[in-house]
C-alpha cells in the first residue's frame, strides 16, 4: 500500500471513531451528557490544581508546604464564606484607621456558606472539605442545566460543544473551589430555561436563590426589563396571552426586589443605609459609573484604550446579533446584553474579570457554531492552558500579597 493510501486508510480510521464516539455520546440521555463532559472538566481542573499547589508557599490559608489540596481549593474568597458559615455577617462594619470602610462578609452573598455551614452541622465533616464538595455538585447541576438550555436552540453536538467550552473556560477551574460561583451560575441557567420556555412562575424562585448565592440580581432585572419590551413589540408576531403577561411581569417585579436583598440585609443589620456599598467599595476603591471602564482603559493602554474598548463592544455586539450568535437563542441573547451594561457600569476591569464574565456563559455557543473537531479541540486545549495560567499566576498566592482571582 502507497503512503498516501496508508494515510488515508489512518484518517478515515480517526474519522470514523470520532463519529462513532460521538454517535455514542450522543444516544446517552442528556443529563448523562452533560454529567460526562463536566466531569471530564473537574477532573482537569483538579489535576492542574494539584500541580500548581506543590509550588505554593505557606500562607495565612495554610501553613502547611505545599497545602492540602481541600485547603488550596479554600483560598481567597472562599476564606470569606468560610467566616460567614462560622461567625455570620457583621452588625457594625469594621474601619480602618481612616475611618473607612474595610473588607468584610457583607460582600459576599449567604446560600453557599449557609448550605456548607448546615452540612458542616449535620455530619462533622470540616468546613473545608465540604464547601468545594457542594460547588462540585452545584456544578453538575449548572451543566445540565446550560446544556437543556443550548438544546432549545441548537443541535445536540453543537449545544454538547458549547458546554464543553463553558466548563473549560480559563476562569471556570473557580467551579472545583469553595467559591459560589456554582451555585449562581445554576440558578442563572435554571432561571434562563424557565423564561426561554415562557414558565416564568417557575422562575421566580430560581432568581430568588441566585440572588443569595451571586451578584448578579441587578443584571437579571436589565434582562428582564430587555425581555419584557420586547414581548410587547413582537406580541402580533408571537402571542402574548393575558397569562404570560401577568406571570412575565411579576417576574420582572421580583427580580428587582430580589436584587436589592443583600443591600437591604446590609441596612437592617448594621444600621447604615449604604453599608453594602461603602463595604464593594472597599475591594474596588471607587464608586463610579461607567468611567471606571475608560479610566482603566486608559490607565492600562494609553491613548489606545478607548479605543481598545470600543472595538470591544463592537466585537461582542457582533458575535451576539451576527450569524455567528445564531445558535444563542434570543432570550440568552437578551441576558448578554442586560449583564454586558450591568457590567460596563457598575463593574472595574481587574484580574477577576475573566471570573464575573462566567454568567456570559451563552457566548460559547458562538464559537460552537463551527462543527470543525480541529477548531474545537483548539479551543479546548487553549482553555486548558490559559486554565492552568490562572491558577498558577491568580489562585497561587506569592506571599505577602497578590491579585485576586
Amino acid at each position: 500500500m502507497s503512503q498516501a493510501n496508508s494515510e488515508a486508510a489512518r484518517e478515515r480510521t480517526s474519522w470514523f471513531s470520532a463519529e462513532q464516539l460521538t454517535s455514542s455520546l450522543l444516544r446517552l440521555p442528556v443529563w448523562a451528557q452533560a454529567a460526562l463532559v463536566y466531569a471530564v472538566s473537574r477532573a482537569v481542573s483538579l489535576l492542574l490544581f494539584s500541580i500548581v499547589m506543590r509550588f505554593q508557599a505557606p500562607t495565612f490559608w495554610s501553613e502547611n508546604k505545599p497545602p492540602t489540596l481541600y485547603e488550596f481549593l479554600g483560598f481567597w474568597d472562599a476564606d470569606w464564606y468560610r467566616r460567614i458559615a462560622d461567625e455570620g455577617y457583621p452588625r457594625v462594619l469594621p474601619l480602618n484607621d481612616s475611618g473607612e470602610v474595610k473588607q468584610n462578609q457583607w460582600a459576599f452573598y449567604p446560600l453557599h456558606p449557609t448550605i456548607v455551614g448546615w452540612l458542616r452541622d449535620l455530619t462533622g465533616i470540616d468546613y473545608k472539605i465540604l464547601s468545594p464538595i457542594v460547588s462540585h455538585i452545584f456544578g453538575l447541576a449548572a451543566a445540565i442545566a446550560i446544556l437543556y438550555l443550548f438544546r432549545r436552540h441548537a443541535d445536540g453536538v453543537r449545544a454538547l460543544a458549547g458546554t464543553a467550552l463553558v466548563f473549560f473556560f480559563p476562569a471556570a477551574a473557580v467551579f472545583s473551589t469553595g467559591y459560589s460561583e456554582a451555585a449562581g451560575i445554576f440558578f442563572l441557567a435554571l432561571a434562563l430555561l424557565c423564561v426561554d420556555a415562557r414558565r416564568y412562575v417557575l422562575a421566580i424562585p430560581a432568581v430568588l436563590l441566585m440572588d443569595l448565592a451571586r451578584p448578579i440580581g441587578v443584571a437579571f432585572s436589565f434582562f428582564m426589563l430587555i425581555h419584557l419590551l420586547d414581548r410587547i413589540r413582537r406580541r402580533r408576531t408571537e402571542p402574548y396571552p393575558v397569562r404570560e403577561a401577568v406571570t412575565s411581569w411579576t417576574l420582572g417585579v421580583l427580580s428587582c426586589f430580589f436584587a436589592v436583598l443583600q443591600p437591604l440585609g446590609a441596612w437592617m443589620l448594621t444600621g447604615e443605609f449604604d453599608a453594602y456599598r461603602k463595604t464593594e467599595a472597599a475591594w474596588t476603591g471607587h464608586t463610579e459609573v461607567f468611567t471606571q471602564w475608560l479610566t482603566a482603559s486608559t490607565r492600562y493602554l494609553g491613548w489606545w484604550g478607548p479605543i481598545a474598548l470600543a472595538l470591544l463592544i463592537v466585537l461582542f455586539v457582533w458575535g451576539t446579533l451576527g450569524p455567528s450568535g445564531e445558535l444563542i437563542g434570543r432570550t440568552q441573547k437578551q441576558f448578554l446584553f442586560g449583564y454586558a451594561v450591568y457590567l460596563l457600569m457598575f463593574f472595574t476591569p481587574q484580574t477577576s474579570t475573566l471570573r464575573l464574565i462566567l454568567p456570559m456563559f451563552g457566548l460559547a455557543m458562538v464559537q460552537a457554531r463551527s462543527r470543525s473537531r480541529t477548531a474545537l479541540a483548539t479551543a479546548l486545549i487553549g482553555f486548558t492552558i490559559l486554565q492552568l495560567l490562572w491558577i498558577s499566576l491568580l489562585w497561587r498566592l506569592v506571599p505577602p500579597t497578590g491579585f485576586p482571582p
